[in-house]
């Protein structure tokens, strides 16, 4: 075998190994660690605006991840988006479709997912469940996923998203 080849052969297997790293939420190259000791004092006491009322649409459409890391990442922003506005202001409506209402089935299964989704419910957000998604899929949403109301229930995932955006929501895909 030529140089040439050789050469190729392993730049193929090196991207080979940096891309089933990735997928798996590793590093293909040792890195040092990065080292935080905490946001300062002076940081954590800054004084920042006030954000005024806000109308928000979170759309998910993704599978959970790695370890549910996508549905923990998604919960938590929306638990920060809800204290640094204010429960009070801020109407945030979760638009699950596609593989997006796994959420609701994983937690059937997972306490912390469980205990987010109710903290995020008692603070007004709304989880909105794709119908489309639950006859294409065979899911029965009393059987199925956790704590699915009727009234969360829409008709279909994109047309609620255009609906919301006409009414003034925002989209944002966390």
């Amino acid at each position: 075998m030529s140089f040439s080849a050789r050469k190729i052969i392993l730049s193929i297997t090196i991207c080979g190994f940096a891309g089933l790293a990735a997928v798996a939420g590793v590093a293909a190259w040792p890195m040092h660690p990065i080292r935080y000791d905490g946001a300062p004092e002076w940081v954590r006491q800054l004084e920042t605006p006030g954000y005024g009322p806000q109308k928000v649409i979170y759309h998910l459409s993704e599978g959970a991840g790695l370890l549910d890391g996508r549905y923990r990442h998604l919960l938590q922003v929306a638990g920060n988006h809800v204290r640094a506005v204010g429960k009070d202001r801020l109407d945030l409506r979760i638009v699950m479709q596609s593989e997006g209402v796994d959420m609701l089935e994983r937690a059937k299964h997972n306490e912390t997912l469980r205990e987010r989704i109710d903290a995020l419910r008692a603070d007004g957000v709304r989880f909105l469940i794709c119908r489309n998604t639950l006859i294409a899929r065979g899911i029965d949403p009393d059987r199925d996923l956790y704590g699915v109301k009727r009234e969360d229930i829409i008709r279909a995932g994109v047309g609620e998203i255009a609906s919301l955006q006409a009414q003034g929501f925002v989209y944002m895909k966390p």
